[in-house]
């Protein structure tokens, strides 16, 4: 039976209004991004730093990507169970249907999850964890953060330009502070350093005062720490001042002091150095956008540190590959391929995603607290790295 062309016409016209109505459907339909974070707990400041980074970012470069409205849905790890991380993010990825995955603050939890986004062809932002090898777990694992061996290494060379010979390292007992200890030791000595001690301090401790003791009778004149911020470093630091360590070795960190946690210490903190890839301070446009959002909208004395920086360079990512794929239904796997070698401006510096490994190419800088004419202590850089490649360990 043949068609009329009017019946044929109608066809055809019917045909072409579902195709046009397609791509509006897409674009009404709202992509969602799962941030799976430690928002209740012990570690909750880093959980709110994440928001931070989040809401900041859609603040000030709106809630569109690609035509699409981005919804963020938060899910709350609370601590440390790795089991209850990778069951988040399957909830996320089956019943919540979100395109991306971030957040994760330890590595055991990165580590869980890696099978929840391979099976899924998920992005993960990892805003955070920080152990080298999880990147051979998912060729959907992005770091936003750094691989916890590189500042120690830093730290390590750096001590030796300065003439320091002997080295102590001071670490919190778990995965994190094992690689910190190995990599500032295995670089001091091949420079010809000499390690006079070390020691791995349980994370429940609250008295510190035997583990300072230690470190004084070694007599090191440079001290490689990996301390928990918050508490544990403010009472670490005490018990070194009671030493008089803070005022006779070098004492080289990581995040264990940053600009929103300096109105935790006393003045004994005034001199202490960390290296990481990140200066609240810095005067870029990206990070003053990035602090007067969080002095108006989190607080007067909220400054960026890694966990909102992390957080705010995830949904730039997130954004890019939104905008990549305009007009059509999400792939992850697509997504993956554009951001080898993509480089943009953040807040932290200028950033490079290495093709290889997919961990950031960035800068890093050597900061030492000092107090202003004010009285407020503040991290000021004295020196920057430029650019520095992965280094991930084997």
């Amino acid at each position: 039976m043949k068609l009329s062309l009017s019946r044929l016409l109608a066809a055809l016209a019917t045909s072409v209004s579902l195709l046009s109505a397609a791509p509006a459907a897409l674009a009404q339909e709202a992509v969602k991004i799962g941030f799976v974070g430690p928002y209740t707990g012990p570690f909750a400041v880093a959980g709110q730093s994440f928001r931070h980074g989040v809401e900041a970012y859609m603040a000030i470069h709106g809630s569109q990507a690609g035509g699409r409205k981005v919804e963020v849905i938060y899910r709350d790890s609370a601590g440390a169970d790795p089991t209850l991380s990778k069951r988040l993010a399957e909830e996320l990825v089956v019943k919540d249907k979100v395109s991306m995955l971030a957040g994760f603050y330890l590595s055991p939890e990165v580590a869980a999850s890696a099978p929840v986004a391979n099976a899924a062809k998920t992005p993960l932002f990892i805003v955070n964890a920080a152990t080298p090898a999880l990147m051979k777990m998912s060729p959907y694992f992005v770091r936003m953060g750094q691989a916890i061996n590189q500042p120690a290494e830093l730290a390590a060379s750096y001590a030796r330009q300065q003439g320091k010979s002997r080295g102590y390292v001071a670490v919190g007992d778990y995965g994190p502070g094992h690689i910190v200890e190995q990599s500032f030791m295995t670089k001091f000595t091949a420079e010809g350093g000499q390690m006079v001690g070390n020691v791995r301090i349980p994370l429940n401790t609250a008295d510190f005062a035997p583990f300072a003791e230690r470190i004084a009778n070694a007599n090191p004149d440079v001290l490689q720490i990996f301390i928990p911020p918050g508490a544990a470093s403010v009472a670490f630091n005490k018990a070194l001042a009671a030493r008089g360590l803070t005022q006779k070795v070098m004492t080289i960190g990581q995040g264990e002091a940053e600009d929103s946690d300096l109105p935790l210490f006393d003045d004994s903190i005034i001199g202490f150095k960390s290296i990481i890839y990140i200066d609240a301070n810095a005067k870029n446009a990206e990070n003053v956008a990035l602090s007067d959002w969080l002095k108006k909208n989190a607080g007067p004395t909220v400054r960026p540190n890694s966990f909102s920086i992390g957080a705010f360079d995830a949904m730039h990512l997130a954004f890019k590959m939104l905008n990549d794929q305009a007009g059509k239904p999400f792939n992850g796997e697509a997504a993956m391929k554009t951001l080898a070698g993509y480089s943009w401006k953040s807040p932290r510096g200028s950033i490079t995603i290495d093709p290889v490994t997919r961990e950031p190419i960035q800068n890093f800088y050597l900061r030492e607290v000092v107090k202003g004419a004010d009285g407020v202590k503040s991290n000021r850089v004295v020196k920057t790295w430029e650019q520095v490649k992965p280094t991930p360990l084997n």
